[in-house]
């Protein structure tokens, strides 16, 4: 049975050796047999395509199919003998010597007597892993300070069976692994720890290389992508590097002046405030924010806001002192 080999493999016939490298390496890929166990037509289809692919990767073939065309060149082409095809279970076609030239082994024999090389046309393809993600969930102050915490994942490895090829070797020749189903690696539930570098953000992403899903034929795996949500915290609240909190004062503090303890993060600290301060002020202490997560940069600020509280019940004696205080110092 003949076929015409720019039909199957999709080209025209001013097509480089590079395209219809290119076109046979992805439809070999879809029909190969081990990638479709059992189909029949799967493996009617992968057959034709390496039958068009040895004809049109060896120049010689190719000239003679040019010039004779499809019936012609396989009833009496090659000086009258006519075409045959390799055939899938002789050394014709390099079931042999596929599993060294997929691992690279690089042997001479690998090719065909018409130049046909199944190892560089067809791979299983090096595929990256897809990229995957976890939502990471912090306290205020671990996110802060940093910290490395332990998760329990589905870690990618090599495969065991194949050593990561995704591939076996069977009565001479190679089928896919049935272990990884041809992905050179499995996942494994696993603990792992990740770095949570200082000072980290809500909605920031923690990149960990090669923690992602597998990837195919012993290409690299893909990246576990951590995605940070920080829980927001009773006291502080944070924009960049800077800190925020509220702070009741009550009114005779803001009207004198004096100290005013606050929290920080490394414990407490003072604040001067001075006579007269009003609600709603607010006050910087330098350096009291996030801290500098590196030598080349600063720590944020702490910003205390004055909330003043006021007494809720008075005495006949502390209102006539508020009176006279009202007429002694008014409010403009």
């Amino acid at each position: 049975m003949s076929l015409d080999p720019y039909k199957t493999l999709g080209v025209d016939k001013k097509a480089k050796e590079e395209d219809i490298k290119k076109a046979y390496r992805k439809l070999a890929r879809k029909y190969h047999p081990d990638l479709n166990p059992g189909d029949k037509v799967a493996e009617s289809k992968f057959k034709e395509l390496s039958e068009a692919y040895d004809i049109l990767s060896d120049p010689a073939k190719k000239k003679e199919y040019d010039s004779l065309g499809e019936d012609e060149f396989y009833q009496r082409g090659f000086g009258g003998s006519g075409y045959k095809p390799p055939k899938f279970d002789s050394g014709d076609f390099p079931w042999a010597d596929l599993f060294n030239d997929i691992l690279g082994g690089g042997s001479r024999s690998s090719k065909s007597k018409g130049g046909f090389s199944f190892g560089e046309a067809f791979s299983f393809g090096k595929r990256k892993g897809q990229n995957r993600e976890h939502v990471l969930n912090l306290d205020f102050r671990t996110a802060i300070s940093g910290s490395e915490v332990t998760l329990d994942l589905d870690v990618p490895g090599p495969c065991p069976r194949c050593g990561g090829q995704g591939v076996v070797s069977a009565g001479g020749g190679v089928k896919g692994c049935p272990e990884c189903h041809g992905r050179g690696s499995v996942n494994n539930r696993q603990t792992i720890k990740a770095h949570i570098p200082a000072g980290v953000k809500d909605g920031q992403t923690i990149r960990l290389k090669g923690m992602g899903f597998s990837g195919e034929g012993g290409g690299e795996n893909g990246d576990l992508l951590l995605k940070v949500q920080v829980s927001p915290d009773e006291v502080f609240t944070r924009q960049g590097d800077h800190l925020y909190l509220e702070r009741p004062v009550s009114v005779y503090l803001c009207l004198l002046g004096g100290s005013l303890e606050v929290p920080t993060l490394s414990g407490r600290a003072n604040l001067k405030l001075p006579s007269g301060t009003q609600n709603g002020q607010t006050f910087r202490l330098k350096g009291y924010g996030v801290p500098a997560a590196s030598s080349q940069k600063k720590a944020g600020d702490l910003y205390v806001t004055v909330k003043v509280t006021l007494p809720s019940k008075l005495s006949a004696e502390a209102k006539d002192l508020a009176n006279r205080l009202a007429q002694a110092a008014p409010v403009e």
